[in-house]
């Protein structure tokens, strides 16, 4: 429409004359910012902030994790150098595909092929739930399948961001870096977790709530008062009173 390629609004924005054209930069800018200031806090300051108060509430909380997060982000990442052209946006974009494409296809596998979509739910929220793995808290089969698929790529994403750089061969894995990220990855989990499972997290059917016993009544943690006599068909199917209690972790 101008004659050249635009990618930056603001210089998308400029070219708008005349009373309409700046009413319309206006509402667009402020749409811009909305969607910018709820998406940071929504998806990135909070649940940042979230990660580490859980992984260190000794010492952190909300308020001390949006702040190291802030700083982060704003400053340490020089996220002016960043969105300095479309060039080096589209490889920091590409950057990130390298390590999301491995963290998606772990989870797909570990619910679709290893885990047949059982998921002990109230043992998510456990500290020392089924889903620890080992005392490190870190299941050793994610994390060999995670490497395998990042390390190939990182020589190309090096040569993507300075030019100068020759990586060889390495290029051509990182010209498919998400194709082979989450291939790799997928069948690696797969076939580890195959070969030497993990045994504990492995369950029948699904687990949706917990259920206590007590004097031969069963009573759920959903927030009803209503008990429901142990044996009879009230919870509906047979998924519905199994407990986490009853398989070894």
């Amino acid at each position: 429409m101008y004659g050249e390629y635009i990618w930056d609004p603001l210089a998308l924005a400029s070219h708008w004359d005349g009373p309409g054209g700046r009413a319309g930069a206006f509402f667009v800018g402020f749409a811009w910012v909305v969607a910018q200031i709820g998406t940071n806090l929504s998806a990135n300051v909070i649940s940042f902030a979230n990660d580490l108060t859980s992984l260190f509430p000794k010492y952190i909380n909300i308020r001390r994790g949006v702040i190291i997060g802030t700083i982060t982000a704003s400053w340490i990442m020089v996220p002016w150098k960043i969105i300095h052209s479309a060039a080096s946006l589209l490889s920091f974009m590409s950057g990130l595909g390298i390590f999301l494409a491995p963290i998606a296809a772990i989870l797909a596998a570990d619910f679709w092929v290893v885990k047949h979509k059982h998921i002990d739910v109230p043992a998510l929220y456990r500290r020392q739930g089924r889903y620890r793995y080992n005392a490190a808290g870190t299941n050793w089969r994610a994390v060999v399948a995670f490497l395998i698929s990042v390390v190939p790529n990182l020589p190309g994403m090096a040569a993507q961001v300075n030019t100068k750089l020759k990586v060889g061969g390495a290029q051509y894995i990182y010209d498919m870096f998400y194709l082979y990220g989450f291939t790799s990855a997928f069948v690696i989990y797969s076939l580890l977790s195959h070969f030497f499972p993990a045994e504990g997290t492995i369950i029948p059917a699904t687990i949706n709530e917990e259920v206590e016993i007590i004097g031969g009544v069963e009573y759920r943690n959903d927030g009803l008062s209503t008990p429901v006599e142990a044996g009879s068909d009230g919870l509906g199917d047979e998924k519905a009173v199994m407990k986490s209690a009853e398989f070894n972790v």
